[in-house]
């Protein structure tokens, strides 16, 4: 089946499968801005996304990763989950968000999602540790990742990472799954003047061991600009990851410019 992938803004993107609309982690507000956390940091946002809520046209479901960072869930993308017929995320995001379109999951359960577009589609939560560390993760809140699967699927399914670093968890994917297609978030998030050099998502090199582990056929890099947090760029990450010999398997999307594949 025919999937196109579409990077908005951060982890936003546009997955469209056959027909059926997914709009991942809502980011739709201007450049410049910038947000208090819960821990009390400031996030300063410095892109804009490549498309606006109007350009989409429909969209039938949200993956929602979490709901308490800016950066995953901003002010315009807040609005925008008010117009999608269903969203996926965590409990703790559908209690907070007090939207009856939210459903809440925990790691590892799976939801069917009823379309003549997709036959079979499923999608299961899985675990994620946003931060190197047990005191960086309890204070970043629950996140989830999504294994996407539908029938006939040539080559394993699409995985989706959230904010997560690399953990047992991670590993758990590629032993319950077999991954054609993983979209991680990387960036190497972190505040070194706050936290030292501990960090809240994969690193390049992060991502290039998961790539590796899970003998992914495509890798897509995302949630890697648009942030002052962002420790590591576009740069630092494509030259990383091709001197790691995953050239073929790179998928490197432009912001705004939908790229087909097939899974």
């Amino acid at each position: 089946m025919n999937v196109t992938i579409t990077q908005i803004d951060t982890a936003c993107m546009l997955i469209d499968i056959n027909g059926f609309r997914i709009v991942t982690d809502p980011t739709f507000d201007a450049a410049g801005g910038s947000y208090q956390s819960g821990s009390g940091r400031i996030l300063k946002k410095t892109g804009a996304p490549a498309l606006h809520p109007e350009e989409l046209g429909h969209v039938d479901l949200v993956l929602l990763s979490h709901d308490q960072h800016k950066d995953n869930l901003d002010n315009s993308g807040r609005e925008f989950l008010d117009t999608v017929p269903r969203i996926i995320s965590t409990r703790e995001a559908r209690e907070r968000l007090g939207l009856t379109a939210v459903t809440g999951i925990d790691d590892w359960e799976t939801v069917r999602v009823d379309t003549d577009k997709v036959p079979g589609l499923r999608i299961t939560g899985t675990p994620c540790m946003h931060g190197s560390d047990e005191e960086l993760h309890r204070m970043a809140g629950h996140v989830l990742g999504f294994v996407l699967e539908w029938d006939d699927q040539q080559h394993g399914v699409l995985y989706i990472s959230g904010d997560t670093v690399y953990f047992k968890g991670v590993e758990e994917v590629g032993e319950r799954f077999t991954v054609d297609t993983a979209i991680l978030h990387i960036g190497r998030a972190g505040f070194p003047a706050q936290i030292g050099d501990r960090y809240l998502t994969f690193t390049t090199e992060e991502a290039i061991r998961v790539a590796k582990l899970f003998h992914v056929n495509k890798l897509v890099p995302t949630h890697q600009e648009g942030w002052e947090h962002f420790l590591e760029n576009r740069a630092v990450s494509h030259g990383q990851i091709i001197a790691a010999g995953l050239e073929n398997e790179l998928i490197w999307l432009e912001p705004g410019v939908p790229v087909q594949l097939t899974i």
